[in-house]
């Protein structure tokens, strides 16, 4: 059956028990977080071609990527998780051990050069960080999906009440959809661990009704 924009499946009714999964997103909700500035975008992205199956998306990180937080307006704490492009973010020191004590084939780190001349003290350090595991692990027969009209290949526009297939999620507890590369997935445990640490930045958005 062809998929459609407005293909939607009826969901199965969830065992007890079983592991739930969020969407991550970035939570625009601090704004009087710092503003990040990154120095040197320019030079480094310069002939980027976007490329879903190396870290960073591809990106060569030919210098240390260079950050500046300014804090002449906003006085709020820093972020532990900002965006930076494409699925890609910045995450403090602290994120960083979070994520790889939970899952640490899941993530690919590169430290940042990060300039706080003009905050009263050093902050922490901070590192540019990608979802590297892919998997193709959603059972589209139980989902209730939203998929991208008028192509070849399928594509996942929104996720609405989704089931995974625990075979082949295994142990991970985060992972990108191969069938729409850009959506990134976490579960239960680093959701409840992040909010534990009062991690700042992410949003995790429920992708299962019940």
């Amino acid at each position: 059956m062809k998929k459609t924009k407005g293909d939607l499946k009826t969901a199965a009714v969830s065992p007890a028990g079983e592991r739930k999964y969020f969407q991550l997103d970035v939570d625009f909700g601090f704004p009087s977080a710092p503003q990040r500035i990154w120095v040197n975008e320019k030079k480094i992205r310069e002939n980027f071609r976007s490329d879903p199956h190396k870290p960073f998306r591809g990106l060569t990180l030919s210098e240390p990527p260079k950050i500046a937080f300014d804090r002449k307006k906003r006085r709020g704490a820093l972020r532990d998780a900002d965006t930076i492009m494409l699925g890609i973010w910045l995450v403090s020191d602290r994120l960083k051990n979070l994520l790889e004590r939970i899952d640490p084939e899941a993530f690919a780190f590169e430290r940042a050069e990060v300039d706080y001349s003009n905050f009263d003290e050093p902050g922490p350090a901070f590192w540019f960080c990608d979802i590297v595991r892919m998997l193709d692990c959603v059972d589209e027969e139980n989902s209730v999906i939203r998929y991208q009209e008028d192509i070849s290949w399928t594509n996942y526009l929104a996720l609405i009440d989704v089931r995974m297939k625990p075979e082949i999620v295994g142990a991970a507890h985060a992972f990108r959809l191969t069938k729409s590369t850009l959506i990134q997935i976490v579960d239960d445990v680093i959701v409840k661990a992040a909010k534990a640490e009062k991690i700042r930045g992410f949003r995790f958005t429920n992708i299962q009704q019940d």
